[in-house]
């Protein structure tokens, strides 16, 4: 598979996840929030930002196993450093945005000013961890090797 249609592809899954979830947002909180598009945009774009590296790693994780059997150490890495950032990212600004909600704030507020930068702190904190675990593993087999 070419590099340029995983790129596409990507690109069109980060486009579709996008209108999906920020339309599937938007009309939810309707009767609830009255600019519901001001959370709806916000959410379609992280889902679409977050789809977007890990379509491309999939496709290059599943094609590398399919030709060889094996994906290669650095592809594993980013892979699953690029889902350890977006759980990393859902679960932290989940519960500060719970929390928060919970508390005198409005619902928007919560999201905003509390559910993304706690959720951007909580991914880098991940990615970091599982790209540093990923790291010390592919030096301990490439000593074991030699």
């Amino acid at each position: 598979m070419g590099n340029w249609i995983k790129r596409l592809g990507s690109l069109l899954v980060g486009v579709l996840g996008f209108l999906a979830v920020g339309i599937g947002v938007t009309e939810a909180l309707e009767p609830y929030v009255w600019p519901s598009a001001m959370l709806g945009l916000p959410a379609g774009l992280v889902a679409g930002t977050a789809l977007l590296p890990l379509t491309y790693l999939g496709l290059t994780y599943w094609e590398e196993r399919t030709a060889t059997g094996t994906a290669t150490p650095e592809t594993s890495r980013r892979l699953w450093t690029t889902v350890a950032a977006i759980l990393g990212f859902l679960g932290g600004g989940g519960v500060a945005m719970i929390v928060l909600s919970t508390q005198a704030t409005g619902l928007i507020a919560a999201i905003l000013f509390g559910g993304v930068p706690v959720g951007i702190v909580s991914a880098a904190l991940a990615a970091y961890v599982v790209f540093h675990r990923h790291l010390g593993r592919r030096s301990n087999s490439a000593s074991m090797v030699r």
